[in-house]
C-alpha cells in the first residue's frame, strides 16, 4: 500500500466509531438489480479493526464478508471485536492489501472500502478490484473526516492548526478529497458511475473521546514515534488539558462529514 499509515489497534478499536447503517443504503438492492442473490460475497478492503465489517453486517445485509488488511495487529483486534458479536461466523479475515488482496479472480460481488482508499496505490488497487470482481460487481468507497464541533469553531481551528503544522508525518502531502480520488474509477471505461451519498454521522463527544480520536490518527502516531515515554505522556496530557479548556467537561455534537461513492463493473457484452 502506498505510504501505509501507522495505527494503534487499541486506540483505533476503542475510539473510532462504527459507520451508520445509512452508509450502505441501497447497496443490497443494487446488487440484486445487477443479478446477484443473497448471501452476497463481499470484500472489505482495508478492514482495520473490523468496524466496517460489523457496520456492514449489523445493517442487515445478508453476506459473507472477507476482511482484508495489511496490518496483522489490526486484524488480531478485529478478531477480538467480532468474537463479541453475532457476526463472527459471517466474516473471514486475512492479511493483504488493496493492491494484492489474495482473493480469487472473479469471486466477489461487492467491494467496500471504508476510510482506507487514500492509503492505496490507486491504479494498482483498481487493477486488483477488476481482477476479483464478478462482472456487474459494485465498489462502494466511503469515509468520514476528522469530526468538527458544531458550535465550537475555535476548537476546530485549534485542531486544524495542530494537524497542519505539527501532527503529521515528515514529507506528508495533501491526498485530495474523496471525490478527487474517485477519478480513477471515472476515467476507467470498465466502470460506470452508480451514485453517491452523504449520510448524517453526528456523535456526542467529550474530551476523553475526542482525545482518543486524535491519538488514533496515523499522523499523530507518526508525530509521537520518536518521543520518549515521558515526552509521549506529557504530549497526551497537554492535548487533554487543551481540550478540557474548550469542552469544559461537557459533551458536544461533532459532525464526521461522512460520504460515499459507488461504481459498477460493466458486464461484458454478449
Amino acid at each position: 500500500m502506498k505510504g501505509m499509515g501507522q495505527f494503534d489497534p487499541e486506540f483505533y478499536s476503542q475510539y473510532r466509531p462504527l459507520y451508520p447503517k445509512e452508509t450502505f443504503a441501497g447497496f443490497e438492492t443494487k446488487l440484486k438489480e445487477r443479478g446477484f442473490s443473497a448471501p452476497f460475497t463481499l470484500a472489505d478492503v482495508g478492514c482495520g479493526t473490523g468496524h466496517s465489517i460489523i457496520s456492514i453486517l449489523r445493517g442487515g445485509i445478508d453476506a459473507r464478508v472477507y476482511g482484508i488488511d495489511p496490518d496483522p495487529k489490526m486484524l488480531d483486534r478485529a478478531k477480538l471485536l467480532l468474537q463479541d458479536t453475532a457476526y463472527i461466523g459471517r466474516a473471514t479475515l486475512s492479511q493483504g492489501t488493496g493492491e494484492s488482496t489474495g482473493l480469487k479472480e472473479n469471486s466477489i460481488s461487492g467491494i467496500l472500502v471504508g476510510s482506507a482508499f487514500h492509503w492505496m496505490d490507486l491504479e494498482l488497487a483498481l487493477k486488483e478490484f477488476l481482477r476479483i470482481l464478478k462482472p456487474g460487481g459494485i465498489v462502494r468507497v466511503f469515509e468520514y473526516q476528522f469530526p468538527k464541533a458544531k458550535d465550537l469553531p475555535e476548537l476546530n481551528e485549534w485542531i486544524r492548526r495542530q494537524f497542519n503544522l505539527y501532527w503529521k508525518a515528515p514529507g506528508q502531502t495533501p491526498r485530495g478529497s474523496l471525490s478527487q480520488l474517485m477519478d480513477v474509477f471515472r476515467k476507467n471505461e470498465q466502470f460506470e458511475y452508480i451514485g453517491e451519498g452523504k449520510p448524517e454521522m453526528v456523535h456526542e463527544l467529550g474530551e476523553d473521546e475526542l482525545a482518543g480520536l486524535i491519538f488514533s490518527q496515523s499522523r499523530v502516531i507518526h508525530f509521537q514515534k520518536d518521543l520518549s515515554d515521558e515526552q509521549r505522556l506529557n504530549f497526551r496530557e497537554t492535548v487533554k488539558l487543551q481540550l478540557k479548556q474548550y469542552l469544559r467537561n461537557e459533551t458536544k455534537s461533532f459532525d464526521f462529514k461522512l460520504s460515499w461513492f459507488e461504481f459498477g463493473l460493466l458486464a461484458p457484452k454478449v
